[in-house]
C-alpha cells in the first residue's frame, strides 16, 4: 500500500471512527474481485469473504439495536425494519455518504464498463468494511460504527420509510382500470451467500420498469417503486418502458 492510498484510507478511518491496527484489512474490504484477478501478486486478496462475514455481523447488530429500542415490539415489524436498514439500496446510500465508492479498487475491465457507478458494488464494500471493523476492533468497534451510521433509520421507529411499493402500485393500477402487475425474474448473479436478483415489472404484457436487489422481494419492491414514478408522469395506461 503506497502512501497516497494509506492517506486516503486514513480519511475514511476518521469517518468510521476507528483507527485500524491492521490497515490492510480496510484496504482488502475495498478491493473488488476484478482488481484481485488482474493483480499478478499471489498475495492479492479481494473483499468477497469479508462481504460474507459483514452481512452476518451487520444483520446481528441491527437486530440487537432494534430489540434494544423496542424489546416487546412486534417481530414482523422489526424484521421489516431490519430488512430495510440492511437493504442494498440503503447500504449503497450509506457507502456513498462515507465516500466509499471513490476508494474501491476495481479492475481495468470493471472500471471501463461502469463498475464504479454500480450501487451493488458499493453495498458489498460497505458490508466488507463492517467485517473489517469487526476483525480489527471486535464487536464493540463494529457496533459503535453501525449504531451511529444507521442512527437516522433506527430513530425512524416502526415506519423506517418502509413503503410497500408493490401494494401502492397495485392500488394505482386498479384505480386506473388496469390489471395487477406481474414480476418476472430476469437474472440471478453473484456468490451464493449474496445473490443479486433482477426483475421486470410487467403490466398488460408490457414491461414498465426493472428492479434489482439481494432478494426477489427487494428487487420487486425496487421495480414497483420505479413503476410508480413512471406512472406519475403518464396520464393514461402504462406503456412499454423506453
Amino acid at each position: 500500500m503506497n502512501e497516497e492510498r494509506r492517506a486516503r484510507l486514513g480519511v475514511l478511518e476518521q469517518r468510521l471512527g476507528h483507527a485500524f491496527a491492521d490497515p490492510s484489512l480496510l484496504d482488502r474490504a475495498l478491493t473488488h474481485t476484478s482488481r484481485a484477478h488482474e493483480d499478478l501478486s499471489p498475495s492479492s486478496r479481494h473483499n468477497e469473504p469479508l462481504e460474507f462475514l459483514g452481512d452476518s455481523v451487520l444483520g446481528f447488530i441491527v437486530a440487537d439495536l432494534l430489540h434494544r429500542r423496542d424489546p416487546e415490539g412486534d417481530e414482523g415489524t422489526k424484521s421489516k425494519a431490519r430488512a430495510q436498514l440492511v437493504s442494498s439500496r440503503n447500504l449503497a446510500g450509506r457507502a456513498r455518504a462515507l465516500g466509499i465508492p471513490e476508494l474501491i479498487l476495481l479492475g481495468r475491465g470493471e472500471e471501463k464498463t461502469g463498475g464504479r457507478a454500480k450501487e451493488s458494488i458499493w453495498a458489498n464494500a460497505y458490508e466488507a468494511v463492517v467485517a473489517a471493523l469487526y476483525l480489527d476492533g471486535g464487536l464493540e468497534a463494529a457496533h459503535r460504527f453501525v449504531s451511529g451510521d444507521l442512527a437516522e433509520g433506527l430513530a425512524g421507529g416502526g415506519a423506517l420509510g418502509l413503503a410497500d411499493h408493490k401494494s401502492a402500485l397495485q392500488e394505482v393500477l386498479q384505480a386506473r382500470g388496469e390489471p395487477v402487475p406481474e414480476y418476472v425474474t430476469v437474472s440471478e448473479e453473484g456468490p451464493s451467500h449474496r445473490r443479486r436478483f433482477r426483475v421486470r415489472c410487467v403490466v398488460s404484457g408490457n414491461e414498465v420498469s426493472g428492479g434489482e436487489g439481494f432478494s426477489k422481494k427487494e428487487a420487486q419492491q425496487d421495480a414497483a417503486r420505479k413503476a410508480l414514478e413512471i406512472l406519475k408522469s403518464r396520464p393514461g395506461p402504462p406503456d412499454r418502458a423506453g
